[in-house]
This record gives C-alpha cells, sequence and structure tokens, in this order.
C-alpha cells in the first residue's frame, strides 16, 4: 500500500512538474512575442511621445508663454492710450503693442504644436508602412532568384548535351547574379525602413518588431468638395491657415513700430499676401489631394484584378505541372508574377491610405 501510494505521489509530481514547465515556457514565449509585436497605434503614441520636433516645439509654446506674461506685466504696469487699436496704433504704448505681438507668436507656437504632432503622427504611418511593402519586395526578391537559379540548372544541363550555347550559359548566370544583387538590395532597404522607424520610435537601431497592422484600405465616404473647401480655408480648423492669419494679425498692428515705417508697412502687405496665397494653395491643395485619391482607387481595381489573373495562371500552372505538361520554372515564373502583382497592390494601399489622411487634414501637405 505504502508502495503504491508512493509511486501515485510521483507520477503527480512528474505531471505537475511537465506542466508547470510547460506553463512557465509558454508564458515566457508568450511576453517574449508580445513585446516584440507593434502595432500602428502603438508606434504613433510612440513616436508622439518620443520625438524631439514635438520637445522643441513644446519648448517653444513654454518660451513664448514666458515672453507674453513678461509682455503683459509691462503692459499693467503702464498706462497705455485706449482707443480702436488699428485705428490709433501710432499713440499706443510699446509694452501693449509688444504684449499683442507676444501674444499672437504664443497662439502661433500652440498651432505649430498641433502641426507637428500632426506631422509626426504621418510619418509613423509611413515608416511602418514602408517596413512591410519592404518585407513583401523581400519575398519577391528570393522567388526571382530560385527562377533564375532553375533557368541557369536548365541552360546548363542543355549546354552538356549541346543544346545551348556559352553564350546562353553566360546570359544565365549574369541574370542569376542580377537576381541576387536585387535580393541584397532589397534586404539593405529592409534594414534601412526598420532603422528609420526605430530612429523616430526611440528603439534601439538593431531592434526589429513584429508589424501586426497589416495595410487595408477603408475607402472614404463621397465627399461634398465644396463644404471641404470650406472647412479648409476656416481659421478654426486649419492650424496651419490659422497660424497665417495670425501672422498677419501680429503685422497689422506692429508695423508702426518698426523703423523706418515704410518697411512697417510692406512687412504688413506681405503678411497678407502670404495669407492669402496659403488659402488659395489650400483650396488648390484639397482638389488635387481629391483627384489623387480616385486615381489611386481606379489603380487598386486594376491591382486586385492583377493579383487574381496572377492567382489564377499560378493555379493553373501549377496543375499542368503536376501533369508534367510544364517546367518548375515555369511555375516559378507564374510566382514571381504574383508576387509582382501583390507588391503593386500593397503599394497602392500605401498610397491610398496615406493620402487619404493628409487629405482629411490638407494641412500636412504643407508641412516638412
Amino acid at each position: 500500500m505504502r508502495r503504491f501510494i508512493m509511486i501515485a505521489l510521483l507520477t503527480f509530481l512528474l505531471i505537475m512538474g511537465g506542466s508547470v514547465t510547460s506553463f512557465a515556457a509558454s508564458v515566457g514565449q508568450s511576453v517574449s512575442e508580445q513585446s516584440n509585436d507593434l502595432s500602428l497605434e502603438e508606434a504613433i503614441d510612440l513616436a508622439l511621445a518620443k520625438s524631439t520636433s514635438i520637445e522643441q516645439a513644446e519648448n517653444g509654446v513654454d518660451r513664448s508663454w514666458e515672453v507674453r506674461k513678461a509682455m503683459r506685466s509691462g503692459y499693467e504696469s503702464g498706462t497705455p492710450t485706449t482707443g480702436d487699436l488699428y485705428e490709433d496704433l501710432p499713440g499706443t504704448s510699446d509694452y501693449f503693442i509688444s504684449f499683442l505681438s507676444a501674444n499672437g507668436n504664443w497662439t502661433i507656437n500652440k498651432k505649430t504644436l498641433e502641426l507637428t504632432k500632426d506631422a509626426v503622427a504621418l510619418q509613423a504611418k509611413g515608416n511602418y508602412y514602408d517596413i512591410i511593402i519592404k518585407f513583401n519586395n523581400i519575398d519577391t526578391a528570393k522567388l526571382s532568384v530560385q527562377k533564375a537559379e532553375a533557368d541557369y540548372r536548365i541552360v546548363a544541363a542543355k549546354a552538356v548535351v549541346g543544346m545551348a550555347t556559352n553564350v546562353e550559359v553566360q546570359a544565365a548566370v549574369s541574370l542569376l547574379e542580377t537576381e541576387k544583387s536585387t535580393l541584397g538590395q532589397a534586404q539593405a532597404n529592409l534594414e534601412n525602413a526598420y532603422r528609420t522607424l526605430n530612429r523616430l520610435i526611440g528603439y534601439d537601431q538593431d531592434e526589429r518588431p513584429n508589424l501586426t497592422t497589416p495595410i487595408e484600405i477603408k475607402k472614404i465616404e463621397e465627399p461634398n468638395l465644396e463644404n471641404k473647401v470650406a472647412t479648409a480655408l476656416s481659421t478654426d480648423n486649419n492650424p496651419y491657415l490659422w497660424s497665417k492669419k495670425e501672422g498677419y494679425e501680429i503685422a497689422k498692428y506692429t508695423w508702426s513700430s518698426t523703423e523706418p515705417k515704410e518697411a512697417g508697412l510692406i512687412d504688413k502687405d506681405n503678411a497678407e499676401i502670404t495669407y492669402e496665397e496659403a488659402r488659395k494653395d489650400t483650396r488648390n491643395k484639397i482638389y488635387e489631394l481629391y483627384d489623387n485619391l480616385k486615381t489611386l482607387e481606379t489603380s487598386y481595381v486594376s491591382a486586385e484584378e492583377g493579383v487574381n489573373a496572377a492567382t489564377e495562371a499560378l493555379r493553373v500552372t501549377q496543375s499542368m505541372y503536376e501533369v508534367g505538361m510544364v517546367t518548375q520554372s515555369d511555375v516559378l515564373e507564374k510566382q514571381v508574377g504574383l508576387a509582382n502583382a501583390k507588391d503593386g497592390l500593397l503599394n497602392v494601399k500605401s498610397s491610398y491610405e496615406l493620402a487619404k489622411a493628409t487629405f482629411e487634414k490638407p494641412w500636412l501637405a504643407f508641412v516638412s
């Protein structure tokens, strides 16, 4: 009886030990995989948190606020004249003008911070998509190398029995070396794409996160273009235009403090021209972005049809290969064709999503 209990106990401990070890391993693996995964939303959040451009823009807001406080203090302790601001400028105190200018610069810096955040988010999205595209390019390049190797083996075998010339063999060798070089370049491009994203999101340069968000198109609802233009031309909705308008407003009440006065008037006129040009550019850009989106939608349909056609061509060729009607090289040729078609579709998807983001926030077209 005692021996039976001991055996049962040992069996139980062995089972539990194995289960615990397996559980610990699976948890460790899960944590490891989870820590290496990176969604598009996470990449954008990291980019916003790590961006030095945003940090500098925030510093600009803080600095202009301190200047504004100092100018306000000077204005409140002085004796500024009263009256309409724009009709009595020559008699207005210097501190009052300085305060108005400092207040305008502070609000411009706040809008600049908004613009910078939008630009960084779009950059993160573009860099994230670029890695996905570069991954696909490598897969395509690998298939092209396999195809070139298969072609070389066929030509080399024919040359042995006198069915292919040395020129044909050299051509096959040259093509193989070209495809290998293309593969090497594709791998280098992927490394560069990773390094670009890593710099933006604060990762070490040798980290290679697993990107989990695929590139998918979500078409925009057909907009009323005139309403879209009206919204974009509203300074309340467009931080880029708001900044240009505020620059003009500052110039309208600070020109009299410039020496000579004629130079101040020229500055005011130039600020007005800059604002009006920004309005025209915004209007034109919206139509341009819309036309680009419609073109990309057409390209997307064509690219999808191309993938479908290439998929069917591969299916037929594989069926023929199974019954000995074509060679492995023929199958590889169709695989390369399908891979190229998928690359094209992926490029269209990426271009569309990035163009859509700019169409939804047209001021991004004017921010580097």
